[in-house]
């Protein structure tokens, strides 16, 4: 699917639910979310063109909107649904776009077996992190890494199948799940993951948007990678190859549920694109786990792994995180914690590009339901990590940060 075939699409969808909405069940969803940065410190986030992991740093003292969007589904006809979510950000500019927006088709074949098919725009179903509207978590205001760089680089633009067996259908307790997808426009996903390394937010890419990251001076090197820009176009298709992931879900008695992908975007890493995008050729695997001790208490893991290359030996870097999760909620309260590690490493033959780096987080979080309509809370995140890179400037190249939010979410 071309850019220009997407913007055509979107057109239609968006056309087709002011045209069908009188006939159509609709249902409408809104969520704004001013995030209080209480500490960010002087590290500038790499929003900001610096290499600061957080989304915020000491530029950012005063409330910011982090999160506005509105999420719609709208069954057209019986099985077929319209689903999409529009966003709007101010960082690292105001933009406004959709973040999702596909049309879903579940037919009634079998009670033995369901099918379900997408097409066009939306996340993955990698992990357990963000079940909320419009992709948000309902755990932590800040995501892991694994989540905060989905949200950056990775989206389905394509279609996607889905078969599922019922245990019930078989008087089973496991219920399975296939998944398989074709897509495009995921060509430079890798290259922000490369230069900058993980990061810790809870931003998302919203379609045709650019996601900055520093100027390092090798980028400017002669004859290293020319035309390679300090910024990221994530849904671009620059070779014309067809991407894919497959996967395969387990849920057993609705209590434990576990799910693997492995993703291959098969980009020609040798094409430059306009604008100093380069085709990285990424691929990983992925393992989520999510377990219910009881209506209150789950846990929640995440691993994924894999590599991102670009040019004739020009970058070569592995990459790979995991976190653990527990969430509580009590009545109106809900309290959250997450420990996680990342790293990159790299494989190339250029020492003065150095890719590396490791760290490891950790954020805690509590949110209050005050009203239906209201929700408050308190967040606290530490990250302590290494990335020799920083050493291009004369910079330390170990890093501990901390960032402290009060926020006020509103939902409708």
């Amino acid at each position: 699917m071309t850019l220009r075939h997407f913007k055509l699409f979107a057109s239609v969808t968006l056309c087709s639910i002011l045209t069908t909405s009188a006939l159509a069940q609709t249902n409408i969803e809104a969520l704004a979310q001013v995030q209080i940065p209480l500490g960010a410190g002087s590290e500038t986030s790499f929003l900001n063109k610096g290499t600061g992991l957080f989304r915020y740093d000491d530029r950012n003292d005063e409330p910011q909107l982090a999160q506005a969007l509105i999420a719609f589904k709208s069954e057209i006809v019986n099985s077929l649904t319209l689903e999409g979510v529009l966003n709007h950000t101010r960082d690292p500019e105001t933009f406004t776009n959709v973040s999702q927006l596909s049309v879903r088709y579940r037919p009634l074949w079998s009670h033995k077996y369901r099918w379900q098919f997408r097409a066009g725009m939306f996340y993955p179903q990698f992990g357990f992190e963000n079940p909320g509207i419009g992709w948000t978590s309902p755990f932590n205001y800040t995501n892991s890494a694994i989540s905060s760089w989905i949200g950056e680089e990775l989206r389905t633009i394509g279609a996607e199948a889905k078969l599922t067996l019922p245990g019930k259908a078989r008087k089973s307790p496991h219920t399975f799940s296939f998944i398989g997808s074709f897509y495009k426009s995921n060509d430079t996903a890798g290259s922000i993951l490369s230069w900058r390394g993980w990061a810790l937010h809870d931003k998302q890419t919203l379609f045709n948007q650019v996601v900055p990251f520093a100027d390092y001076p090798t980028l400017s090197l002669p004859n290293f990678i020319p035309h390679q820009a300090s910024w990221v176009e994530p849904f671009r298709e620059i070779d014309g190859r067809w991407g894919l992931y497959t996967g395969i879900h387990w849920d057993y008695q609705r209590r434990s549920q576990f799910r693997y992908y492995y993703y291959n975007n098969r980009a020609d890493k040798n094409i430059l694109g306009r604008g100093g995008q380069y085709a990285w050729h990424t691929l990983f695997h992925n393992f989520s786990w999510q377990y219910l001790f009881n209506r209150n208490l789950r846990f929640v893991a995440h691993y994924m792994g894999g590599n991102t290359s670009m040019g004739p030996y020009k970058v070569n870097v592995d990459f790979d995180s995991w976190y653990t999760l527990l969430s509580y909620k009590t009545g109106k309260h809900r309290f959250s914690g997450r420990y996680e590690q990342f790293r990159t490493g790299d494989k190339d033959r250029y020492p003065q590009d150095d890719n590396r780096s490791n760290g490891i987080s950790v954020t805690t979080s509590w949110r209050y339901d005050w009203q239906d309509w209201l929700q408050i809370g308190l967040e606290y995140s530490f990250t302590n990590r290494f990335q020799p890179n920083r050493a291009q400037w004369g910079w330390e190249s170990d890093l501990t940060q901390h960032q402290t939010l009060a926020v006020v979410q509103l939902r409708y």
